[in-house]
């Protein structure tokens, strides 16, 4: 039997499904077939014999696929057959290359995946200075249609080292750093249980970012300020009024990170039961959760001051010309420095404040785990990371209290 376009469409449905075959094939080349369900829909498949074994593969619907069109695919296995190849494996085998080719990314593809994992998992003052590294240091020189595989380490030697020659030694460190987190991002996902029997989408085998390694200042904090600094600040009449309040503030409570107190909102302070929440999303470590931190009256005071200005978004310390932004930490930074110069005080930074806290609060006798309460510097061990849910707000507020007794005397306020 020769199919004819007028026998397949006038083909009726029956009781039950059937299948017509089309006989004039030779020996070893597979046989058209037409099957037709119960419901009408008729669909195409050639049955062959490959090993001894008698297989069929679907080639498509009709009339979506007409009777040329069947032939024509039907020629195609066929010629697969005569080549000693199985059309069935042979299918599945261009099925995965088209699978591998749409999965690929490009490297910058990848660099956006990175950002999605970033802002899912790192504190949000790095994912910022994270993200500004990037668009600086790193995208501008990927060419568009770089794959990840194709990324050399000769490559990223002319990222980093073209940073490096310009002088800016610890930004070169910080691109290393970040390339070696997304050569990491990329093998880890490739070698996922999700990804298990998928294609790789980026084909990193090795992160030879290890490999790359120069010499970098050790940018180790040791200044801290003395009870007398700390008295000279806090009773300054030519800092800024936001940077002084910042100051006073981030002493009062207890040296907590730049970006903790500098980018906090009115919501995070509860006067009721006198603390400061700060937010999964500005820890440092998010595993830890939420990090409590108790508020004294001389706390309150200071914020209650803050709050008069309070942003668009009720940020505490608001761009100067845009109400619903932050200000800018480099602004706070520039203002100290200017400030010490002023004064000839040895420079210090906004992160020297937590350095400060930490050591004075060891003079005001505060316990050493009641100290890294109060700066959530907790134990790392797993046990601590992963099971103590127990967030220590009283010996936090006993050491707060103690601070503050402290604070009093070294400022000469009751």
């Amino acid at each position: 039997m020769k199919f004819t376009d007028k026998q397949i469409q006038s083909l009726k449905p029956k009781d039950k499904r059937y299948i017509l075959t089309e006989t004039t094939s030779g020996y070893g080349e597979g046989r058209l077939q037409v099957r037709v369900q119960t419901t009408g829909a008729k669909s195409w498949r050639v049955q062959y014999h490959f090993d001894d074994k008698r297989k069929t593969i679907s080639i498509g619907t009709y009339p979506n696929v007409d009777l040329k069109s069947a032939r024509a695919k039907h020629a195609k296995i066929t010629e697969l057959l005569l080549d000693g190849i199985d059309p069935q494996a042979d299918k599945v085998k261009k099925q995965k290359i088209k699978e591998a080719i749409e999965a690929e990314r490009t490297f910058l593809q990848m660099l956006d995946d990175f950002d999605d994992f970033i802002a899912q998992n790192w504190a949000e003052s790095t994912i910022r200075r994270t993200r500004l590294l990037i668009a600086r240091n790193i995208t501008p020189f990927i060419p568009e249609e770089l794959a990840p595989h194709q990324f050399t380490i000769d490559d990223a030697r002319e990222i980093i080292y073209r940073v490096y020659n310009r002088g800016a030694k610890e930004q070169a460190h910080l691109t290393r750093a970040t390339l070696m987190s997304l050569l990491k991002f990329a093998i880890d996902f490739d070698n996922s249980p999700e990804q298990y029997k998928k294609p790789d989408i980026y084909k990193i085998k090795i992160n030879f970012i290890r490999d790359i390694n120069f010499e970098t200042p050790k940018n180790v904090g040791e200044r801290w300020l003395n009870e007398q600094e700390i008295y000279k600040i806090w009773h300054a009449e030519d800092l800024p009024r936001n940077t002084h309040l910042y100051l006073k503030l981030a002493i009062a409570l207890a040296g907590q990170r730049v970006f903790e107190v500098y980018h906090s909102i009115e919501p995070e302070y509860d006067f009721d039961e006198m603390i400061f929440t700060i937010p999964v999303n500005r820890v440092k470590v998010r595993s830890r959760g939420e990090h409590l931190v108790p508020i004294e009256p001389l706390t309150e005071s200071i914020l209650k001051e803050l709050l008069l200005q309070r942003g668009k978004h009720k940020q505490l310390f608001p761009h100067r010309d845009h109400e619903d932004e932050f200000a800018h930490i480099s602004t706070l930074r520039m203002a100290i420095l200017r400030w010490c110069d002023r004064h000839k005080v040895p420079r210090f930074t906004p992160r020297d404040i937590r350095r400060t806290c930490k050591t004075l609060m060891g003079k005001a006798g505060i316990k050493p785990d009641h100290k890294d309460y109060l700066q959530q510097h907790h134990k790392s061990d797993v046990s601590s990371t992963h099971y103590d849910r127990y967030n220590y707000m009283n010996e936090k507020r006993r050491a707060m209290k103690k601070w503050h007794r402290f604070l009093a005397k070294t400022i000469g306020v009751k």
